[in-house]
């Protein structure tokens, strides 16, 4: 019997005959990124709210001077030090807006040369003596106390993401093996009622009643405890496809063991949804967690997280849209940057794709 072999097609060039590399996978996938600037700006933009959270530490301590926690009633609600000239010309601005006489626009130049002489005065200044996205109404540095709440904010996060992955990986593959056994029937149940619940209002019942998850680890356990159903239910769909498919089979005849089925050759064929969901359940973690802090039974003072942030500046927008800004702008930005990362790890990913 003639012995075959299998030789790779061959491209034309200019110069003649090339053969043509062989591309992995995860090759495949790097290259895609490579060629995909919005989301290599968003891993970058990323990697900046991290880094900054992580320094949050040092930053503080060498070059604003300022403790997220020390209080100074003697400057409460004070705007930022670059802004103390131009702040009360913009909210004369303001009322001349509201009045029937209409905008005066000619406080606008006042205004800008105000704020740039502050700019300057404040980048000359050493630390501890400009705060520069003003304070709060307990004396303390916005931008400090905003440094410091994304350490708990992008900690819960990845937290949450763990716990809701972990629940929904182990039970989505034992669903999707055991399809339409006694064993799936309770797992969709489980699923279907959880569903069911108001999360919001169970969320917010059981972190006013129970001290311990407004806590970083316990809030972020309580929302992975009833996030996992979603990926559990996609992972499950897309398993009723793969078990049947012959290295599955065969691999059953060879006699392997059920979880040796699933981790090593079912998991990995669905690695890809695994890890888009991971990266999107991390921002709304951030989102999840920064309204219960704003409704009041998240994050507790005196620890800063982005939502206490937001809660503590109600009723203050108008004399210090700084309170909301701040942790509002430390939202968007993480969020902006994790769900176009999520995007484009979800078109890399999908080898149907063709990113030229």
């Amino acid at each position: 019997m003639a012995e075959h072999s299998l030789t790779l097609p061959q491209q034309k060039t200019k110069t003649g005959l090339q053969d043509v590399k062989e591309v992995t996978y995860w090759g495949a996938v790097r290259r895609k990124l490579l060629r995909d600037k919005i989301t290599l700006a968003a891993m970058a933009l990323g990697l900046f709210m991290v880094v900054i959270t992580i320094s949050a530490p040092w930053i503080t301590a060498n070059m604003l001077g300022f403790d997220p926690i020390t209080t100074n009633l003697r400057l409460r609600n004070e705007p930022p030090t670059w802004a103390a000239e131009s702040w009360p010309k913009f909210q004369e601005f303001t009322r001349t807006c509201n009045s029937s006489k209409g905008c005066q626009w000619s406080l606008w130049p006042a205004i800008f040369s105000d704020s740039t002489a502050g700019l300057r005065t404040c980048f000359a200044a050493g630390p501890g003596e400009c705060h520069w996205l003003g304070t709060d109404d307990a004396g303390r540095d916005v931008l400090a106390r905003g440094l410091y709440g994304g350490r708990i904010s992008l900690r819960i996060g990845f937290y949450v993401a763990f716990v809701s992955i972990t629940l929904g990986v182990v039970l989505g593959l034992i669903s999707g093996y055991y399809a339409a056994t006694w064993i799936d029937d309770v797992i969709n149940a489980v699923i279907m009622t959880l569903s069911s619940i108001p999360l919001l209002f169970l969320l917010i019942i059981l972190a006013g009643t129970y001290p311990i998850f407004r806590t970083p680890e316990g809030l972020a356990i309580l929302i992975g405890m009833f996030g996992w159903m979603g990926v559990s239910r996609l992972l499950r769909g897309q398993l009723f496809s793969i078990r049947e498919r012959e290295y599955i089979l065969a691999s059953r005849a060879m006699g392997a063991s059920i979880w040796r089925l699933m981790f090593r050759h079912m998991l990995p064929n669905v690695s890809s949804i695994i890890i888009v969901v991971a990266i999107f359940d991390v921002a709304s973690a951030i989102i999840a967690e920064a309204g219960l802090s704003f409704l009041g039974v998240g994050i507790g003072p005196p620890n800063a997280s982005w939502g206490n942030m937001m809660s503590g500046s109600l009723g203050s927008f108008t004399k210090a849209p700084w309170l909301v800004v701040t942790p509002g702008i430390f939202i968007f930005l993480t969020t902006l940057a994790i769900y176009l990362i999520g995007d484009g790890l979800r078109d890399a990913l999908d080898p149907w794709i063709k990113n030229e």
